[in-house]
């Protein structure tokens, strides 16, 4: 990390989607930004800001285990780093992140259907990933996710309900036969299934996430997570998305401490340095945001939830102690046991004269996606993960490490839902022109009913197997759910 050096300011953007430019394909002479090049908006006045700002709530992380009660981490010799392997792998064709792991539930023991659809995978040759393991869909036009919903709009697209209730976008496979396993080696697990959401001023929110079928097989924990938090006044929404690596036994603890202490460093700086009234400071008030201080917090905290691990398996080997006590945990040590993902975001809940919702997305590490939703377009605001790839990469950089973020100031537009998720639903969305983004589209074009946000999430789709989490943020007035 580069000390000392100037915070970015980046100019404030609107996110806008030009009506002749193709879905997806915004305009830009910089193939490599993570944003689009876009309009900018005039500076416009705010009203007085409405004085000091406070949590209302919070999210205690707290050690999920007891080292002793773990018998499944050991170290075969000294310690390497996964990050410092080969950089690409391909992935199981049901767990996405372990390609040496085959799922051990039964049913596929006495289905060969299983084994064919492994054998048709690892066969797979330079065609590349996507075109293996799911046929190009067609883009879909956006007239069919602007009207209202009605009672055949389950016809109106690949998707249907399963018999157990369940929606399946595509072809399911073999997912539906799978039987959720409690985690039995972990004394406490996060939950299955967690859900959140409010009206705030002029906003909504939603946010689930929820365990992965190949970790319900196997009977894991789910490894995402996130955090959302607003000001007392209601004037700031505030959260961070976490995916933990699976590659670390303990990464749900990575990642639940990651959002917690990213979310609530920002909320520190708005309590310290509240937004002023004037718009045209906005970059300027996300340039000053001390993410050194924000990443060097997340990653003694992963550092340290992995200290007794590594403590408990110099024991088990009867050798010196990893690390010296006192001393502090090497990151790349730290990532054997634990680590994770981060994407944190602000979104003003009241919008300014002109209008506009004021936002910041910042990527601190990782792969998850952040897309804006308009007339039926997704438009990216972050790079679409192994888009162009002829082989799909699960190598990914998380915390705890050093690394540099590059926040990103920009208006988000009344109705223009702002989604950020995990990679367990950024892969199966991929560009966002098939099956998936229509599906999610239909059904999140206003605010959906709690339960039913984490069904549309949870769907059945071949070979997407990973933990999924999603936030999304409806600005504008609230309107009435479907």
């Amino acid at each position: 990390m580069v000390m000392g050096k100037k915070p970015q300011q980046p100019e404030p953007t609107r996110v806008e989607f030009p009506p002749h430019v193709p879905a997806n394909r915004p305009e830009s002479d910089s193939p490599g930004r993570e944003f689009p090049e876009l309009e900018a908006l005039a500076p416009s006045h705010l009203p007085p800001a409405r004085g000091q700002v406070y949590v209302s709530r919070r999210h205690e992380v707290d050690r999920y285990d007891d080292p002793d009660e773990d018998e499944r981490y050991t170290f075969p010799g000294p310690p390497q780093d996964p990050f410092e392997v080969a950089e690409t792998s391909e992935p199981h064709p049901v767990d996405g992140h372990r390609p040496d792991r085959v799922p051990d539930s039964g049913h596929h023991e006495h289905d060969p259907r299983a084994f064919d659809e492994i054998r048709r995978h690892q066969e797979r040759d330079s065609r590349g990933y996507a075109e293996a393991v799911a046929p190009e869909e067609p883009e879909w036009d956006a007239a069919a996710a602007s009207g209202p919903a009605g009672d055949g709009e389950e016809q109106a697209g690949p998707w249907e309900r399963h018999p157990n209730d369940r929606w399946v976008v595509g072809d399911a496979g073999n997912q539906p036969a799978v039987r959720s396993r409690v985690p039995h080696r972990f004394r406490n697990p996060p939950p299955d299934t967690v859900i959140d959401g409010a009206e705030i001023g002029s906003i909504s929110y939603r946010a689930a996430s929820v365990r992965g079928i190949s970790h319900q097989e196997r009977g894991e924990p789910r490894q995402d997570a996130y955090a959302v938090h607003f000001t007392r006044d209601q004037a700031w929404l505030v959260g961070c998305i976490s995916d933990g690596v699976s590659q670390g036994t303990r990464s749900h603890e990575a990642a639940a401490a990651i959002c917690e202490r990213i979310s609530r460093a920002l909320v520190d700086h708005l309590i310290a340095s509240p937004p002023s009234a004037d718009s045209g400071r906005w970059p300027e008030e996300i340039g000053s945001i001390r993410w050194a201080d924000a990443v060097r917090s997340a990653n003694a905290a992963v550092c340290e939830l992995a200290r007794p691990y590594l403590e408990k398996s110099a024991q088990k080997r009867g050798g010196p102690p990893a690390v010296e006590p006192g001393d502090p945990v090497p990151f790349a040590q730290a990532r054997l046991i634990m680590s994770g993902t981060a994407l944190a975001f602000v979104v003003a809940t009241e919008p300014s004269p002109n209008g506009t919702f004021r936002a910041m997305l910042a990527n601190v590490a990782g792969d998850s996606a952040a897309f804006v939703v308009q007339d039926g377009h997704w438009v990216p605001l972050t790079m679409i993960k192994n888009e162009g790839e002829a082989i799909f990469s699960s190598a990914v950089k998380a915390l705890p490490a050093d690394t540099e973020v590059h926040a990103k100031p920009f208006y988000l537009e009344p109705g223009q839902p702002l989604i950020m998720m995990t990679d367990g639903l950024g892969d199966p969305l991929g560009a966002a022109r098939g099956a998936v983004s229509r599906f999610l589209g239909t059904r999140w074009r206003t605010p959906p009913d709690l339960l039913a946000f984490a069904q549309h999430l949870a769907f059945y789709r071949k070979t997407f197997t990973d933990d999924r989490t999603a936030v999304v943020v409806w600005p504008g007035p609230v309107r009435s759910a479907r």
